[in-house]
Protein backbone atom coordinates (compact mmCIF):
# COMPACT_ATOMS: atom_id res chain seq x y z
CA UNK A 1 0.00 0.00 0.00
CA UNK A 2 1.22 3.47 -0.89
CA UNK A 3 2.38 5.51 2.08
CA UNK A 4 0.75 8.88 2.72
CA UNK A 5 1.72 11.85 4.85
CA UNK A 6 -1.34 12.92 6.86
CA UNK A 7 -1.24 16.54 8.01
CA UNK A 8 -3.78 18.00 10.44
CA UNK A 9 -4.03 21.79 10.60
CA UNK A 10 -5.82 23.60 13.43
CA UNK A 11 -6.41 27.12 12.09
CA UNK A 12 -6.81 30.28 14.16
CA UNK A 13 -6.91 33.95 13.19
CA UNK A 14 -3.19 34.71 13.61
CA UNK A 15 -1.58 31.26 13.38
CA UNK A 16 -2.14 27.61 12.65
CA UNK A 17 -0.80 24.43 14.26
CA UNK A 18 0.40 21.56 12.08
CA UNK A 19 0.82 17.93 13.11
CA UNK A 20 1.97 15.30 10.62
CA UNK A 21 1.80 11.52 10.89
CA UNK A 22 2.19 8.51 8.63
CA UNK A 23 0.62 5.70 10.65
CA UNK A 24 -1.97 7.80 12.53
CA UNK A 25 -0.26 7.09 15.86
CA UNK A 26 3.20 8.68 15.94
CA UNK A 27 3.61 12.42 15.34
CA UNK A 28 6.65 12.97 13.11
CA UNK A 29 6.34 16.77 12.86
CA UNK A 30 4.71 19.60 14.79
CA UNK A 31 4.99 23.36 14.45
CA UNK A 32 3.02 26.56 14.97
CA UNK A 33 3.11 28.80 11.89
CA UNK A 34 1.84 32.32 11.23
CA UNK A 35 -1.41 32.47 9.26
CA UNK A 36 -0.08 34.60 6.40
CA UNK A 37 1.54 34.11 2.99
CA UNK A 38 5.02 33.64 4.40
CA UNK A 39 3.67 30.94 6.71
CA UNK A 40 1.91 29.19 3.83
CA UNK A 41 5.18 28.97 1.88
CA UNK A 42 6.99 27.69 4.98
CA UNK A 43 4.40 24.92 5.40
CA UNK A 44 4.77 23.78 1.79
CA UNK A 45 8.57 23.84 2.15
CA UNK A 46 8.40 21.64 5.28
CA UNK A 47 6.01 19.22 3.57
CA UNK A 48 8.41 18.85 0.64
CA UNK A 49 11.28 18.12 3.06
CA UNK A 50 9.25 15.37 4.74
CA UNK A 51 8.23 13.92 1.37
CA UNK A 52 11.90 13.69 0.39
CA UNK A 53 12.99 12.34 3.79
CA UNK A 54 10.40 9.52 3.93
CA UNK A 55 10.19 9.04 0.14
CA UNK A 56 6.44 9.68 0.08
CA UNK A 57 4.69 11.32 -2.88
CA UNK A 58 1.15 11.87 -1.56
CA UNK A 59 0.21 14.33 1.18
CA UNK A 60 -3.34 14.52 2.57
CA UNK A 61 -4.08 17.72 4.52
CA UNK A 62 -7.15 18.02 6.74
CA UNK A 63 -8.51 21.18 8.38
CA UNK A 64 -11.79 22.41 9.82
CA UNK A 65 -13.97 25.07 8.24
CA UNK A 66 -13.28 28.03 10.55
CA UNK A 67 -15.21 30.97 9.14
CA UNK A 68 -12.85 32.82 6.80
CA UNK A 69 -9.58 32.05 8.60
CA UNK A 70 -8.87 28.81 6.71
CA UNK A 71 -9.82 30.11 3.25
CA UNK A 72 -6.56 31.79 2.21
CA UNK A 73 -4.46 28.84 3.43
CA UNK A 74 -6.73 26.38 1.61
CA UNK A 75 -6.55 28.39 -1.65
CA UNK A 76 -2.75 28.47 -1.46
CA UNK A 77 -2.42 24.71 -0.84
CA UNK A 78 -4.76 23.89 -3.74
CA UNK A 79 -2.16 25.30 -6.15
CA UNK A 80 0.02 22.22 -5.58
CA UNK A 81 -1.05 19.05 -7.39
CA UNK A 82 0.81 16.78 -4.95
CA UNK A 83 -1.31 18.03 -2.03
CA UNK A 84 -4.79 16.69 -1.32
CA UNK A 85 -6.74 19.20 0.81
CA UNK A 86 -9.90 18.35 2.76
CA UNK A 87 -12.01 20.85 4.70
CA UNK A 88 -14.40 19.15 7.12
CA UNK A 89 -17.37 20.28 9.18
CA UNK A 90 -16.30 21.06 12.79
CA UNK A 91 -19.15 18.81 13.96
CA UNK A 92 -17.36 15.85 12.34
CA UNK A 93 -14.05 16.54 14.07
CA UNK A 94 -15.79 17.16 17.41
CA UNK A 95 -17.59 13.81 17.21
CA UNK A 96 -14.35 12.08 16.17
CA UNK A 97 -12.47 13.64 19.11
CA UNK A 98 -15.15 12.30 21.48
CA UNK A 99 -14.79 8.82 19.97
CA UNK A 100 -11.05 8.95 20.77
CA UNK A 101 -11.89 9.79 24.42
CA UNK A 102 -9.45 12.72 24.35
CA UNK A 103 -9.02 14.28 27.77
CA UNK A 104 -7.34 17.47 26.63
CA UNK A 105 -8.19 20.09 24.05
CA UNK A 106 -5.27 22.17 22.87
CA UNK A 107 -4.23 23.44 19.46
CA UNK A 108 -1.50 20.79 19.38
CA UNK A 109 -3.85 17.91 20.24
CA UNK A 110 -6.52 19.20 17.83
CA UNK A 111 -4.06 19.27 14.92
CA UNK A 112 -3.02 15.68 15.65
CA UNK A 113 -6.67 14.65 15.92
CA UNK A 114 -7.33 16.12 12.45
CA UNK A 115 -4.37 14.18 11.03
CA UNK A 116 -5.78 10.99 12.59
CA UNK A 117 -9.19 11.82 11.10
CA UNK A 118 -7.64 12.07 7.64
CA UNK A 119 -5.92 8.70 8.14
CA UNK A 120 -9.05 6.98 9.46
CA UNK A 121 -11.80 8.45 7.23
CA UNK A 122 -9.96 9.68 4.11
CA UNK A 123 -12.29 12.72 3.67
CA UNK A 124 -13.12 13.97 0.20
CA UNK A 125 -10.82 16.64 -1.26
CA UNK A 126 -12.22 20.13 -1.47
CA UNK A 127 -12.91 21.52 -4.93
CA UNK A 128 -11.55 24.89 -5.98
CA UNK A 129 -14.34 27.40 -6.58
CA UNK A 130 -14.04 29.30 -9.90
CA UNK A 131 -13.16 32.98 -9.44
CA UNK A 132 -16.43 34.25 -10.96
CA UNK A 133 -18.57 32.13 -8.60
CA UNK A 134 -16.33 33.03 -5.67
CA UNK A 135 -16.81 36.75 -6.34
CA UNK A 136 -20.56 36.30 -6.88
CA UNK A 137 -20.87 34.44 -3.55
CA UNK A 138 -19.00 37.19 -1.71
CA UNK A 139 -21.21 39.96 -3.14
CA UNK A 140 -24.48 38.05 -2.66
CA UNK A 141 -23.64 37.22 0.95
CA UNK A 142 -22.74 40.85 1.60
CA UNK A 143 -26.03 42.02 0.08
CA UNK A 144 -27.85 39.60 2.39
CA UNK A 145 -25.98 41.01 5.39
CA UNK A 146 -27.02 44.53 4.35
CA UNK A 147 -30.70 43.41 4.26
CA UNK A 148 -30.28 42.00 7.76
CA UNK A 149 -28.70 45.25 8.99
CA UNK A 150 -31.51 47.31 7.43
CA UNK A 151 -34.12 45.20 9.24
CA UNK A 152 -32.24 45.66 12.52
CA UNK A 153 -32.09 49.45 12.07
CA UNK A 154 -35.81 49.57 11.18
CA UNK A 155 -36.57 47.73 14.43
CA UNK A 156 -34.44 50.19 16.40
CA UNK A 157 -36.28 53.11 14.80
CA UNK A 158 -39.66 51.73 15.84
CA UNK A 159 -38.58 51.67 19.49
CA UNK A 160 -36.68 54.97 19.38
CA UNK A 161 -37.83 57.74 21.75
CA UNK A 162 -35.08 60.31 21.17
CA UNK A 163 -35.14 62.59 18.09
CA UNK A 164 -31.36 62.79 17.77
CA UNK A 165 -31.04 59.00 17.95
CA UNK A 166 -33.73 58.71 15.27
CA UNK A 167 -31.75 61.08 13.00
CA UNK A 168 -28.64 58.92 13.44
CA UNK A 169 -30.61 55.77 12.63
CA UNK A 170 -32.06 57.43 9.49
CA UNK A 171 -28.54 58.38 8.37
CA UNK A 172 -27.37 54.82 8.90
CA UNK A 173 -30.38 53.42 7.02
CA UNK A 174 -29.71 55.75 4.06
CA UNK A 175 -26.05 54.70 4.05
CA UNK A 176 -26.99 50.99 4.08
CA UNK A 177 -29.54 51.49 1.28
CA UNK A 178 -26.93 53.24 -0.86
CA UNK A 179 -24.48 50.41 -0.26
CA UNK A 180 -27.16 47.84 -1.08
CA UNK A 181 -27.96 49.64 -4.34
CA UNK A 182 -24.27 49.75 -5.29
CA UNK A 183 -23.77 46.04 -4.50
CA UNK A 184 -26.86 45.02 -6.50
CA UNK A 185 -25.65 47.07 -9.49
CA UNK A 186 -22.21 45.42 -9.18
CA UNK A 187 -23.81 41.95 -9.16
CA UNK A 188 -26.00 42.76 -12.17
CA UNK A 189 -23.03 44.13 -14.13
CA UNK A 190 -20.88 41.12 -13.27
CA UNK A 191 -23.60 38.68 -14.40
CA UNK A 192 -24.20 40.65 -17.60
CA UNK A 193 -20.49 40.63 -18.49
CA UNK A 194 -19.91 36.94 -17.64
CA UNK A 195 -21.33 34.51 -20.21
CA UNK A 196 -21.41 31.52 -17.83
CA UNK A 197 -23.13 33.40 -14.99
CA UNK A 198 -25.58 35.08 -17.37
CA UNK A 199 -26.62 31.75 -18.89
CA UNK A 200 -27.06 29.98 -15.53
CA UNK A 201 -29.05 32.82 -13.94
CA UNK A 202 -31.33 32.98 -17.00
CA UNK A 203 -31.94 29.22 -16.76
CA UNK A 204 -32.68 29.40 -13.03
CA UNK A 205 -35.24 32.15 -13.57
CA UNK A 206 -37.24 29.80 -15.83
CA UNK A 207 -38.20 27.86 -12.67
CA UNK A 208 -41.55 29.06 -11.29
CA UNK A 209 -41.09 31.26 -8.23
CA UNK A 210 -37.35 31.90 -8.75
CA UNK A 211 -36.50 35.57 -9.28
CA UNK A 212 -33.23 37.46 -9.58
CA UNK A 213 -32.12 37.38 -5.94
CA UNK A 214 -33.21 33.77 -5.43
CA UNK A 215 -31.25 32.76 -8.54
CA UNK A 216 -28.16 34.64 -7.30
CA UNK A 217 -28.20 32.82 -3.96
CA UNK A 218 -28.88 29.37 -5.42
CA UNK A 219 -26.10 29.59 -8.02
CA UNK A 220 -23.53 31.09 -5.65
CA UNK A 221 -24.23 28.64 -2.80
CA UNK A 222 -24.45 25.37 -4.76
CA UNK A 223 -21.58 22.98 -4.07
CA UNK A 224 -20.17 21.21 -7.13
CA UNK A 225 -16.94 20.30 -8.94
CA UNK A 226 -18.36 21.11 -12.37
CA UNK A 227 -21.78 22.19 -13.58
CA UNK A 228 -21.97 19.10 -15.83
CA UNK A 229 -21.65 16.74 -12.83
CA UNK A 230 -24.17 18.59 -10.65
CA UNK A 231 -26.03 16.11 -8.44
CA UNK A 232 -29.52 17.27 -7.32
CA UNK A 233 -29.52 14.77 -4.46
CA UNK A 234 -26.16 16.09 -3.19
CA UNK A 235 -27.44 19.68 -3.39
CA UNK A 236 -30.53 18.77 -1.34
CA UNK A 237 -28.19 17.38 1.34
CA UNK A 238 -25.98 20.46 1.05
CA UNK A 239 -29.04 22.67 1.71
CA UNK A 240 -30.10 20.60 4.72
CA UNK A 241 -33.43 19.69 3.09
CA UNK A 242 -33.00 15.91 3.19
CA UNK A 243 -35.49 14.01 5.40
CA UNK A 244 -34.40 12.88 8.84
CA UNK A 245 -36.33 9.94 10.25
CA UNK A 246 -36.37 9.09 13.96
CA UNK A 247 -36.85 5.34 14.61
CA UNK A 248 -35.36 3.66 17.66
CA UNK A 249 -36.39 0.37 19.23
CA UNK A 250 -40.14 0.31 19.82
CA UNK A 251 -40.46 4.00 18.95
CA UNK A 252 -41.34 4.07 15.25
CA UNK A 253 -43.49 6.11 12.91
CA UNK A 254 -42.59 9.50 14.39
CA UNK A 255 -42.88 12.66 12.36
CA UNK A 256 -40.08 13.02 9.82
CA UNK A 257 -38.24 16.35 9.85
CA UNK A 258 -35.48 17.82 7.72
CA UNK A 259 -31.91 17.48 8.95
CA UNK A 260 -31.00 21.21 8.63
CA UNK A 261 -27.33 20.15 8.48
CA UNK A 262 -26.39 22.32 5.54
CA UNK A 263 -26.49 25.73 3.92
CA UNK A 264 -29.28 27.71 5.57
CA UNK A 265 -29.06 30.47 2.93
CA UNK A 266 -30.50 28.15 0.29
CA UNK A 267 -33.33 27.07 2.62
CA UNK A 268 -34.05 30.68 3.45
CA UNK A 269 -34.22 31.83 -0.17
CA UNK A 270 -36.53 28.93 -1.16
CA UNK A 271 -38.99 29.51 1.68
CA UNK A 272 -40.99 32.38 0.16
CA UNK A 273 -41.16 30.97 -3.41
CA UNK A 274 -42.47 27.69 -1.93
CA UNK A 275 -44.99 29.58 0.20
CA UNK A 276 -46.25 31.55 -2.82
CA UNK A 277 -47.12 28.34 -4.66
CA UNK A 278 -49.67 27.58 -1.92
CA UNK A 279 -51.54 30.80 -2.74
CA UNK A 280 -50.82 31.41 -6.42
CA UNK A 281 -51.18 28.80 -9.15
CA UNK A 282 -47.85 27.66 -10.65
CA UNK A 283 -45.92 24.52 -11.64
CA UNK A 284 -45.55 23.34 -8.00
CA UNK A 285 -49.11 24.00 -6.81
CA UNK A 286 -50.47 20.62 -7.95
CA UNK A 287 -47.61 18.86 -6.13
CA UNK A 288 -48.36 20.82 -2.94
CA UNK A 289 -52.13 20.07 -3.15
CA UNK A 290 -51.45 16.38 -3.76
CA UNK A 291 -49.38 16.17 -0.58
CA UNK A 292 -52.03 18.02 1.44
CA UNK A 293 -54.71 15.61 0.16
CA UNK A 294 -52.55 12.70 1.36
CA UNK A 295 -52.69 14.09 4.89
CA UNK A 296 -49.39 15.99 5.03
CA UNK A 297 -49.33 19.17 7.08
CA UNK A 298 -48.82 22.57 5.45
CA UNK A 299 -45.25 22.76 6.76
CA UNK A 300 -44.36 19.28 5.48
CA UNK A 301 -45.86 19.99 2.06
CA UNK A 302 -44.13 23.36 1.79
CA UNK A 303 -40.77 21.82 2.73
CA UNK A 304 -41.29 19.14 0.08
CA UNK A 305 -41.96 21.93 -2.46
CA UNK A 306 -38.71 23.63 -1.43
CA UNK A 307 -36.87 20.37 -2.02
CA UNK A 308 -38.56 19.87 -5.40
CA UNK A 309 -37.73 23.45 -6.43
CA UNK A 310 -34.08 22.77 -5.70
CA UNK A 311 -34.20 19.53 -7.71
CA UNK A 312 -35.73 21.39 -10.67
CA UNK A 313 -33.21 24.25 -10.32
CA UNK A 314 -30.33 21.76 -10.50
CA UNK A 315 -31.99 20.09 -13.48
CA UNK A 316 -32.13 23.25 -15.59
CA UNK A 317 -28.49 24.20 -15.00
CA UNK A 318 -25.96 23.14 -17.62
Amino acid sequence: MEKVLYAGIDVAKAKFDVSITIDGEERIYYETIQNEKGGFKKLVKELKKLQKKFKIKKVHICMEATGIYHCELCEHLLKYSALVVSVINPAQSKAFAKSLLLRTKTDKSDSMMLAQYAKKHNPKPVSKLPENLKKLRTLVRYENSLVKSLNQEAGKKENCLDEYEEELIDEHINFLRKQQKDVIEKIQTMIKDDEFLNRQITLLKTVDGIGDKSAWVILSELKFDSIENLSPKAQVCNAGLSPRKHDSGDVTGGRTSICKMGNKLIRKVLFMPALRCTKNENHFTAFYNRLRNRGKSHKQAQTAVMRKMLYVSCGVLK
